[in-house]
């Protein structure tokens, strides 16, 4: 991957893909904006990341400069590297919309990876996000590239109880 391309993984020019959503524009269903918060993550642009959070994640209700804050003390060290979308499902009847990832990440020569299966809702102004369930790819059994969002809870209840 060059400089030019986009973290996201659709294979485009981060300045014709992701930075226009980094910039303002409103992406158009919950999987771009997915795709637009990894890039944000892995490019540290961390207003688009509070932006787009929904009034009912909990860091919605903490002051925005505080979060900021917090993101930019938490990517210092970690390298997004790598996105693959792994399932989605569509807006359901209390409208959410979910999203099924892998992410590659690293963290000083460690290996963090995860999957996580992200709930996002549209607030009449665009998509956001409202919550996620990660799991370290290391604690799971398989491949975690073959999970899908019917699938996820069983791997999910293997987690419970570890740290």
């Amino acid at each position: 991957m060059s400089d030019d391309d986009c973290p996201c993984g659709r294979g485009a020019a981060y300045a014709d893909c992701c930075e226009p959503y980094h910039r303002g524009a409103e992406p158009e269903d919950a999987e771009t904006l997915m795709r637009a918060r990894f890039c944000a993550f892995s490019k540290g642009e961390v207003g688009f990341l509070v932006r787009t959070l929904h009034k009912d994640h909990d860091d919605a209700a903490r002051p925005a400069d505080e979060v900021e804050a917090h993101l930019r003390e938490g990517l210092a060290a970690l390298n997004y590297q790598e996105l693959s979308i792994l399932d989605t499902r569509p807006v359901d009847d209390e409208g959410v919309a979910q999203v099924l990832f892998l992410a590659k990440v690293w963290c000083h020569g460690k290996d963090l990876s995860f999957v996580e299966l992200s709930s996002f809702v549209h607030d009449g102004t665009g998509w956001r996000y409202l919550l996620g369930a990660p799991l370290l790819v290391s604690r799971l059994s398989g491949d975690a590239g073959r999970l899908r969002i019917t699938s996820f809870p069983d791997a999910a209840q293997g987690q419970k109880g570890q740290s």
